[in-house]
């Protein structure tokens, strides 16, 4: 009869226990932008003045802000 008064403590305690035990997914963040500069003459010239910035991949507009793609790779643990 004791034991019929835990039970859902125990399956509660049981639960946490599962979800803590199958860890944190690993995924790829998204590339990380620096968008501080303003966009003029379109994409284009957005993208040149990102590589002249030594931005390797370039960069493209986005509502009126050049967005400039870091050259660094973020894995999100």
């Amino acid at each position: 009869m004791a034991f019929r008064t835990h039970q859902p403590f125990l399956f509660g305690i049981l639960f946490i226990a599962l979800i803590l035990a199958s860890g944190p997914t690993i995924t790829k963040a998204g590339e990380s932008l620096d968008c501080e500069y303003p966009c003029n003459g379109g994409n284009g010239q957005c993208n040149k003045y990102c590589v002249s910035q030594g931005y390797k991949k370039g960069g493209s507009c986005s509502r009126s802000v050049c967005c400039c793609i870091n050259n660094a790779v973020i894995i999100d643990p």
